[in-house]
């Protein structure tokens, strides 16, 4: 939401807004659902010495919601989305109060990993410092890519892959190419939901002076092309994530099931790429689809139990 659109905001409106909303807590899924993916792929992976962790398994996912919550708190303060409770100082602060809650709690997963041989010690705060830099090159001055092209990218992996390579790491103390395979379904269906998202905002993103990526091609060739592109690579991802090195569990197939919600998408933004009200449906679909995929995944991988 831009300064302008802000600014027209009732007071009634901008009272009712607390914590929850600034942050972010609608978006929360985005990075929960693929570390809980994290949390159960091993045992569908079943790596060596693996014995599930459920204290550490718990505050992967505290860590995860506070880094979410503390950077959608800054985000809030630099574009100046703020009201008279909640004012830009007071924004600022609790952002900086929810990652530094975040990096004591992973500072104390560090301290109790449990890492297989050869794995480089300090793997865990490698993981932590990159998280943390790609959280300020997306939110923070000078660099503010969340308008400005790439920013994209940085959000996919920041929300598809980050939180399902750290929770594998907790929990199976190794990080295989396997790994980041099978985060690329959730690294695309977080790809198709940013995409719909900017392409409803296209205008109002025109006006602030923002660069986003639809903005690189055509409104036709962004709204119709690409993101049939996008859904055809999700798909595409998924059946290469199971066949290629068994990745996932054969069962999360059962999401190709979604194709529905994803014909909607692509024969909605074929013609209405440029009707908000119907792109607003589009985006339902597409946080749909990247729900069903992430849960079907998680109890996919947990059904080996049975075995």
């Amino acid at each position: 939401m831009n300064k302008e659109l802000s600014r027209k905001e009732t007071n009634k409106d901008k009272a009712t807004y607390g914590f929850l909303h600034f942050a972010g807590y609608r978006y929360w899924t985005a990075s929960l659902l693929p570390a809980l993916v994290g949390t159960t792929l091993p045992f569908w992976l079943n790596p060596p010495g693996f014995s599930f962790k459920w204290f550490e398994a718990i505050e992967f996912l505290i860590v995860t919601v506070l880094f979410h919550a503390g950077f959608s708190l800054l985000h809030a303060h630099f574009e100046d989305r703020f009201t008279y409770k909640w004012t830009k100082s007071r924004l600022f602060r609790t952002g900086i109060i929810c990652l530094l809650a975040a990096v004591l709690i992973g500072l104390h997963l560090n301290s109790i990993l449990q890492l297989n041989q050869y794995v480089y010690k300090c793997i865990f705060i490698i993981f932590g410092i990159t998280g943390i830099f790609a959280g300020v090159l997306y939110v923070a001055p000078p660099f503010s890519f969340f308008k400005r092209v790439g920013g994209e990218v940085i959000l996919c992996v920041g929300l598809g892959m980050m939180p399902v390579i750290g929770a594998y790491l907790i929990q199976a103390g190794d990080l295989t190419r396997t790994v980041y395979l099978a985060s690329l379904p959730l690294v695309v269906s977080t790809g198709l939901w940013v995409w719909v998202s900017e392409l409803i905002s296209r205008t109002d993103d025109e006006r602030t002076g923002r660069n986003t990526m639809v903005m690189i091609f055509t409104p036709r060739f962004s709204g119709r092309f690409v993101t049939l592109i996008l859904t055809i690579f999700l798909y595409a991802t998924l059946v290469l994530a199971v066949f290629a090195r068994s990745s996932l569990n054969p069962l999360s197939l059962i999401a190709l099931l979604s194709f529905g919600p994803a014909l909607k998408i692509v024969t909605v933004s074929w013609n209405e790429y440029a009707n908000v009200t119907k792109m607003l449906k589009v985006r339902g679909y597409a946080f749909i689809i990247h729900l069903a995929i992430c849960i079907i995944i998680i109890v996919s991988s947990l059904t080996s139990l049975l075995r």
